[in-house]
């Protein structure tokens, strides 16, 4: 694996020595100069990662270094060290273009923070080059952007599916793109010549999804003045599409299973029966398995439905993906827009709760924003970030007591903890623990609490 390659740019031999053997113990190739001519030229020749560049230097100063770096385009990350700084040279060498400034003496951990920093911008910085000069071509799946290792499997899944008939579940958080994957799969199905319709099973009234789905009779109920056909009859030798499938109610879950059992309908109003020739494709972002186990959806309904499963990653687990996405929606914008490092750094360290969703709404308020096409730290607007939630009561365990000790504590502290309820009742006390008497009187002796 590639080593990062720093270059110090120091005068003082015992500081340049002593930095240079700190950044080696932290896995980093490193180069060093003794004065600026040396430093130039290694940053020419070498185009290390990242450069720790003195501002006193003999031969060449490193505001000059900067001046001539500007002037031939280096990618090196370049980080300004000074003993001497003033809030002027901080400016004159931010305005060069230098990632970032520190004052000696050097604070070695927040230094090491600020290199880390300064190569994924340098990372983010490459990447957003190499898109913008990619010249756009036609996608194995149209609007699915991603080269992550996670996207690929989805392709990959989509890809082997997308001919069978088998009924296929898309799971994934809300804002992932599910709906995209659905238009993927219909796309590159036998089925594609014909129509892929899609009904959102939370944004439509139960009382009214059942005649949506299953259409209805002149006279079926008040209002019904013709025949309607339901979406199972559109889809006719396409794909139906039903999104939030685990907001379903219990008896259109019942009629729907036999829908699928039967490959048979009848519209409302009808008893007779209507043959469909469809694909069904599903999507959720419940957890369909809590949602059985705890009664809200049928068991059998799961198990017909979850032939085939795709699991889109939420975009936490896929962070390598952000600088293509964001390249996506730029080039899709009608006014022409552009973002700078900075700014992208930011979109990536974010987590973005709401998905692919939240990050394209972010992108289009930025290039609204962005008067001057260029879109900066100041025009992302972020969500405030979620609050880790509370851990689990075993996280707080004290590992270093040991398995035992650890086990006993909670022992003892249950048993008080039942006592003091029972208000010293031992037999109730017992009851609440679920164990037997004998048990809990002897785990008192053990733990002294007669």
């Amino acid at each position: 694996m590639r080593k990062e390659t720093v270059l110090i740019a120091e005068d003082e031999s015992a500081a340049r020595r002593s930095l240079a053997g700190l950044l080696e113990s932290e896995g980093f190739h490193v180069l060093t100069a003794e004065n600026g001519e040396e430093a130039l030229s290694a940053l020419r020749s070498q185009k290390p990662d990242v450069a720790l560049l003195d501002i006193r230097m003999p031969r060449l100063d490193g505001l000059s270094v900067l001046r001539a770096l500007r002037e031939s385009g280096t990618e090196s990350a370049v980080i300004v060290m000074t003993a001497h700084g003033s809030s002027r040279t901080a400016i004159e060498a931010m305005k060069l273009g230098a990632f970032d400034y520190v004052a000696k003496p050097l604070d070695f951990p927040e230094l090491l923070l600020q290199i880390h920093r300064a190569i994924d911008h340098r990372r983010l910085a490459r990447e957003l080059n190499r898109l913008r000069a990619q010249v756009p071509l036609p996608g194995v799946f149209a609007n699915l952007v991603g080269h992550s290792p996670a996207m690929q499997r989805v392709y990959k899944l989509i890809g082997q599916v997308a001919p069978a008939e088998a009924t296929v579940l898309v799971r994934g958080e809300s804002g992932t793109g599910k709906e995209l994957v659905v238009n993927a799969i219909h796309d590159h199905s036998s089925r594609s010549g014909k129509p892929l319709v899609k009904v959102n099973c939370a944004a439509i009234p139960d009382t009214l999804l059942e005649s949506e789905l299953f259409g209805y009779e002149k006279g079926a109920f008040t209002n019904a003045v013709s025949r309607r056909i339901g979406r199972f009859e559109e889809a006719g030798g396409g794909t139906l599409f039903l999104d939030e499938i685990g907001e379903l109610a219990p008896a259109l879950q019942a009629k729907l299973l036999r829908a699928l059992q039967e490959r048979t309908i009848e519209r409302l109003g009808s008893n007779e029966p209507i043959h469909i020739d469809i694909r069904l494709v599903t999507a959720t972002a419940r957890n369909l398995e809590k949602e059985v186990s705890e009664g809200r959806f049928r068991e059998d309904l799961y198990y017909r439905l979850n032939v085939v499963t795709v699991a889109i990653p939420p975009l936490r687990d896929r962070k390598q993906d952000i600088p293509a996405l964001v390249q996506h929606f730029l080039s899709r914008s009608q006014t022409p827009a552009s973002i700078t490092p900075e700014a992208l750094a930011m979109l990536y360290e974010y987590d973005w709760p709401g998905n692919v969703r939240e990050l394209e709404n972010v992108v289009e308020r930025g290039i609204v924003l962005a008067r001057s096409g260029v879109m900066t730290e100041k025009q992302i607007e972020l969500g405030p970030r979620l609050q880790p939630t509370q851990p689990h009561w075993t996280g707080l365990m004290p590992l270093h007591e040991g398995f035992k000790q650890v086990l006993a504590d909670a022992e003892k502290a249950l048993i008080r903890r039942a006592l003091d309820e029972a208000r010293g009742s031992k037999t109730r006390a017992a009851e609440l623990l679920r164990i037997n008497r004998r048990l809990l009187y002897d785990k008192m002796r053990e733990y002294g609490l007669d």
